[in-house]
């Protein structure tokens, strides 16, 4: 028996319905549809009405005019909770009490960071100013929710229609930001630590001279220990390697260093690599372009993957950045002060332009949780970061989607106040097979 197509009438069919509307009923729920600006076409099958005109006895969701409008203007969607569930846009005349199509387009667009807001330090939109951590949804993926919210409508109305099952999936990535704490750091540089060292302002220069020489093992290089943890969990994974210049904020080895070649080149066989653009590369194409031209050189292959050092992520600068310097995947999407659902989902989706409005061929793959966010800004203890990533994992696995979790090699070493975190990572392994 053919599945039964559903129809959304529209007055006006636009890029922002069109794009809201592939999210909602192709990723997330697997319902064939067809957009239509002519009524006529709408019968007795499965429908919905998406205008504020009079209707009878039909699926109605009334518009805000959020996705008839173009360009950015000063949007700031009110949260309330009918039965329990966070929703923005709400209407009270409709088959649903909100627009969940202005809902989605809002969350998924990335619409509020288009809009002034204050940075950190480093230029940053934090998930504390976030309308979904100001709600209380930041670490729900409503996004999904909320088309699981719709489809159980429509069942109820249009029992014919079949959604789809989502498998849930989960992937570790791995921020190489420095790969060595000692090696591979020119003689200049090496002898400028030692020389620290022996002032008592530096590292222990014992370590230094061991680590230098061969006989002691760095302490940063935890690599190892990480494969083997992904193997005996059975965990998909992908690591990130910068090859940018030295700087305040980049410290990686020179992108010809022998032993940083040969790593890159070994994960890049094993795992799969993206490229970990510098501090210095956000807002410069032409660095950008020379940092993925290194990476090629590398590799032998295009960086298809990319995630920005520090989470740089600027609307929609850094994504036309990336479309230029041909990078199809990004791994930005999270936030570095708060875990949770960023773009309010839980799956990769395509990026929606709200300067050019259009979408674009650039694939964003959002991320929940980075290691970072749970020690050095929520200062939480490894206990209680468990019961964080146990939250969110439990959230994506009920949405079908996939958990993105970040870590570092430098956090993963058991030394620098990260003591008790090979734990977490160990527990994390093990929560999210289960």
């Amino acid at each position: 028996m053919a599945l039964k197509k559903l129809r959304i009438y529209a007055p006006e069919v636009t890029p922002r319905l069109e794009y809201t509307a592939g999210v909602i009923f192709d990723l997330v729920l697997g319902i064939s549809y067809e957009i239509t600006s002519d009524r006529r076409k709408i019968g007795s099958g499965p429908s919905i009405i998406y205008s504020d005109e009079k209707v009878k006895d039909q699926f109605v969701i009334r518009p805000s005019g959020l996705l008839s409008a173009t360009g950015v203007t000063h949007t700031a969607p009110d949260v309330s909770s009918p039965d329990g569930m966070p929703v923005i846009f709400s209407c009270s005349d409709g088959s649903i009490p909100f627009d969940l199509f202005s809902a989605v387009f809002f969350m998924l667009s990335r619409y509020e960071e288009y809009l002034p807001f204050s940075p950190d330090a480093h230029g940053r939109f934090q998930g504390t100013s976030s309308l979904a951590y100001r709600g209380g949804f930041l670490r729900l993926p409503v996004v999904e929710i909320w088309s699981r919210f719709l489809a159980d409508e429509l069942v109820k109305r249009f029992p014919v229609l079949t959604i789809r099952h989502n498998e849930y999936r989960a992937l570790v990535t791995i921020d190489v930001d420095q790969p060595f704490a000692y090696r591979s750091r020119g003689f200049l540089r090496s002898m400028g630590g030692l020389m620290k060292g022996l002032a008592g302002t530096g590292a222990r220069p014992a370590d230094r001279i061991r680590t230098m020489t061969g006989s002691k093992d760095d302490p940063y290089d935890s690599f190892n220990w990480i494969e083997e943890q992904l193997k005996v969990h059975g965990s998909e994974a992908l690591f990130f390697f910068p090859t940018g210049d030295q700087g305040e904020y980049d410290h990686n080895p020179p992108f010809r260093d022998h032993d940083y070649v040969e790593i890159i080149r070994k994960y890049d066989k094993k795992f799969g690599t993206g490229i970990h653009p510098s501090y210095r590369s956000a807002g410069r194409i032409k660095t950008l372009r020379m940092e993925t031209e290194r990476y090629r050189t590398i590799t032998g292959h295009p960086p298809e993957r990319a995630r920005q050092h520090w989470l740089l992520l600027r609307m929609p600068e850094t994504y036309s950045e990336y479309e230029e310097a041909g990078i199809r995947n990004d791994y930005t999407m999270g936030f570095n002060d708060e875990p949770g659902f960023r773009a309010g989902i839980s799956r990769p989706f395509p990026f929606y332009d709200l300067i050019r409005e259009k979408i674009t061929g650039l694939t964003v793959v959002p991320f929940q949780v980075m290691d970072g966010t749970l020690r050095q800004y929520m200062h939480l203890s490894p206990d209680a970061a468990i019961e964080v990533i146990e939250e969110l994992i439990l959230a994506t696995r009920k949405a079908g989607g996939l958990f993105v979790s970040i870590w570092h090699n430098t956090s993963l070493n058991e030394g620098n106040g990260w003591e008790g975190w090979r734990g977490v990572f160990r527990k994390m392994l093990e929560l999210q097979k289960e």
